[in-house]
């Protein structure tokens, strides 16, 4: 059998799907972009500032510190200056980054609570 047959015979054959899968794909998968236009841009840029960037007023009593690494402080310093502005304060935005992981595992929480509690 030359090479020919073999490349053939397999593309043919069912039992080998990734050729065939890959040699499907050249006849109907057009790449499209999906960049986001400049308004687009601009408005989720707006959507993240509402989201991260309100202002918390914490009192004294209201408080905790926690401690994070010097790399993950640099990196959210960063961002919250740039995109907050210079009179923000990382722990407004982490404060925010915080809530909003709560918020959208809350369901979990209580299921995990139980699978935890059933455990002891």
């Amino acid at each position: 059998m030359s090479n020919n047959s073999i490349f053939s015979e397999s593309m043919e054959d069912p039992t080998t799907p990734d050729v065939q899968a890959i040699a499907g794909q050249s006849d109907t998968a057009q790449p499209k972009s999906n960049r986001p236009t400049a308004k687009q841009r601009k408005s989720d840029l707006e959507d993240y500032r509402k989201a991260y960037f309100g202002l918390i007023k914490l009192g004294k009593d209201n408080k905790h510190q926690v401690a994070i690494s010097n790399d993950t402080f640099d990196r959210v310093e960063r961002i919250a200056r740039f995109f907050g502005g210079p009179s923000y304060s990382v722990s407004n935005f982490v404060e925010h980054i915080i809530n909003e992981h709560l918020d959208n595992n809350s369901a979990n929480y209580e299921s995990w609570f139980t699978v935890i509690s059933k455990s002891f």
